[in-house]
């Protein structure tokens, strides 16, 4: 598992939108079993 963390979703769309990026997706499709976007909320609280 790899935690990952954007500032917006919408930062997470551009990049795997982005033409640049999808040149190299190639590899980590290659290199995964699996992969499972879980998206969250912040968490407030003590």
């Amino acid at each position: 598992m790899l935690p990952v963390r954007y500032p917006l979703r919408e930062a997470s769309s551009r990049m795997v939108a982005d033409p640049e990026y999808q040149q190299f997706t190639h590899f980590r499709t290659e290199a995964l079993t699996e992969a499972v976007l879980q998206w969250t909320s912040p968490w407030v609280g003590g």
